[in-house]
């Protein structure tokens, strides 16, 4: 707990100390978009589950270029401060799992689910290889890479249509003692390529195609040995296409 309240702290200090400095412009946003979570659930590799275990996203931004000497520093970068909403509903797809397969290991993956609410708080800084949309006027596409971190406030309920989750009537052994409804906090790291579209002086379109991975292979509840299951390899990760619109102030 304490590590994720120094992370907490590390964010809004360094959102403080840029803002001391006075922004040299800044701009509103809102975005939406689908997201789709890689975890526990489901095939590895397998599109049916990579598509279906989906949710919605939603998102706030400010942006600001502190009013700093490097000349490179505003024409290229933005700051972008970010709190968003995230909500995933996951089952098991796949091979195991089709409706032909009627053994005890197949019912009962087919009866597990959880679904993910999460919160997060965080940063990004964006970069633009062509300059900002504020150095180049005018109507069009301005492209750019982002990289930043998150603080994530997650809740996840786990459960099986057959009943009380961790036990053998219901779970399938590699899953026993590794399922959870809990709420926590984990840090993430995440990074994206997108573009905006200038509409006008104080309007744009955006759309970016974001990876987010997280310090933790529990988000979504569930966890296997990965001294057993050598399969389970990763923590989870969620990717994401978001659509937005932002509103200049000067």
């Amino acid at each position: 707990m304490r590590k994720k309240f120094v992370f907490l702290c590390l964010i809004f200090s360094i959102f403080s100390v840029n803002a001391q400095y006075g922004p040299y412009y800044h701009e509103v946003g809102i975005t939406t978009g689908p997201v789709f979570f890689h975890s526990d659930y489901g095939e590895r590799g397998d599109f049916k589950n990579f598509v279906q275990n989906n949710g919605i996203s939603i998102g706030a931004h400010y942006y600001f270029t502190p009013n700093v000497d490097y000349k490179s520093f505003q024409e290229n970068l933005k700051v972008r401060i970010d709190v968003g909403y995230t909500k995933v509903d996951l089952q098991h797809f796949g091979k195991y799992v089709e409706n032909g397969k009627n053994s005890l290991f197949a019912k009962q993956l087919r009866a597990m689910s959880a679904k993910v609410n999460e919160i997060s708080i965080g940063g990004h800084i964006e970069y633009f290889p062509f300059k900002t949309d504020d150095y180049i006027r005018g109507i069009g596409f301005t492209p750019y890479v982002s990289l930043g971190g998150q603080a994530n406030f997650y809740s996840v309920v786990s459960s099986s249509s057959l009943g009380e989750s961790n036990i053998p009537p219901t779970t399938p052994v590699k899953y026993l003692d590794a399922v959870r409804t809990e709420d926590k906090i984990v840090a993430s790291i995440s990074g994206g390529i997108g573009t905006r579209f200038k509409l006008s002086e104080y309007h744009s379109l955006m759309v970016e195609f974001n990876s987010k991975f997280y310090f933790s292979d529990f988000v979504d509840g569930l966890n296997p040995n990965r001294k057993v299951y050598t399969e389970n390899k990763a923590n989870d990760w969620a990717t994401s296409l978001n659509f937005g619109y932002i509103f200049y102030f000067y």
